[in-house]
């Protein structure tokens, strides 16, 4: 097995949420490349939550590279873009001091129907749509100011890569988000 360790941390989109786990991103990534991947996502975490555990879900692996992949769920809930950005920021900074790569994960489309009858605690599908738009091009400005290598796992995804949802990807989806990180990772890390 390759020395070379890489940890991915996030939420739904990082945990492979409804479909098995060995069609997530994370695991074919592991197939196809001389890396030990180790999937540290969890359904529904924020990057608040994210940051709590990144002590002993990231730093206590002791990768030479961490994936950060996080904000939708933040997003949900209307948390501000500077709030999400600044939990990013301190799990890159965290990263950084124990020698740990960073590379961010754009985080995927949002294809939706706006079918939700009562209102929500949560934003609208439609709302949520948005407000992805728009946190993906604020998180590649961030990534582009720290000097921060990225994943934009939006690409050449359409709505038949996704569940019935809209949010989380299928099987293909996940494929797809594999072969994009596959070329980052041969260009910056391997």
């Amino acid at each position: 097995m390759s020395t070379l360790k890489i940890v991915c941390i996030g939420d739904s989109l990082t945990e492979a949420y409804g479909i098995p786990a060995t069609f997530g991103w994370t695991y074919l990534l592991s197939k196809e490349l001389p890396v030990q991947v180790i999937n540290s996502g969890i359904s529904g975490d924020t990057t608040a939550g994210m940051l709590a555990r990144f002590q002993f879900m990231v730093i206590a692996h002791k990768p030479s590279c961490v994936i950060i992949t996080g904000g939708t769920n933040d997003l949900s809930l209307d948390v501000p873009n500077s709030l999400i950005l600044s939990n990013i920021l301190g799990m890159a900074r965290l990263a950084k001091h124990f020698q740990i790569s960073v590379i961010i994960g754009i985080p995927p489309p949002f294809f939706c129907e706006d079918n939700l009858p009562d209102p929500s605690v949560f934003l609208s599908p439609v709302n949520l749509m948005k407000r992805l738009e728009k946190f993906r091009k604020h998180l590649r400005k961030f990534a582009q100011e720290e000097d921060l290598p990225l994943i934009d796992f939006s690409l050449n995804m359409t709505p038949k890569h996704f569940l019935e949802d809209g949010l989380h990807p299928n099987k293909t989806g996940h494929k797809i988000m594999k072969d994009t990180a596959k070329i980052v990772l041969r260009n910056v890390v391997l």
